[in-house]
């Protein structure tokens, strides 16, 4: 019983590397959507509002191929999660992915999961990168203020 759960744990493990997502961005040209790629890869955002979203990140390697528009990530991170009545948690996450642009209208951006991680965590993961690429791609919000009457 025992070696049938453990063969099914990693089994569940292995079947989370080579994972991919993939997100379309109507709207933006390729050249917007391979710089918005390049931006969230160089520079993570994993402050959320909601503490047990938070990360630090201990290291983010990145390498950028413009001509294949690919994009190797290296990220490592960390944090210790306290929920309300319990113990600290000491987390880590280690990722490694291959996101690649697929031109055409509209853009395809394809994330593929090359670490050993559960799908459902890489999916997260992946969903993260979208959102924040969908928020440097969105069009600039008007000001609701009154115009200044200069002098």
């Amino acid at each position: 019983m025992k070696i049938m759960a453990l063969i099914l744990s990693c089994w569940s493990l292995l079947v989370g590397a080579g994972c991919a997502a993939q997100a379309t961005f109507p709207g933006s040209s390729n050249a917007e959507v391979w710089k918005a790629m390049q931006a969230v890869a160089l520079n993570p955002d994993y402050d959320v509002a909601h503490y047990t979203k938070r990360w630090t990140i201990v290291s983010n390697q990145v390498d950028v191929d413009d001509d294949a528009r690919i994009i190797e990530i290296y990220r490592s991170l960390e944090r210790i999660l306290q929920r309300p009545r319990t113990n600290p948690l000491y987390q880590t996450a280690d990722w490694i992915f291959t996101v690649r642009l697929e031109a055409g209208d509209p853009p395809r951006t394809v994330i593929q999961n090359r670490s050993l991680s559960l799908p459902t965590k890489f999916q997260f993961e992946a969903e993260r990168y979208f959102s924040d690429m969908r928020v440097l791609l969105a069009p600039p919000v008007p000001s609701t203020a009154p115009p200044r009457n200069t002098p």
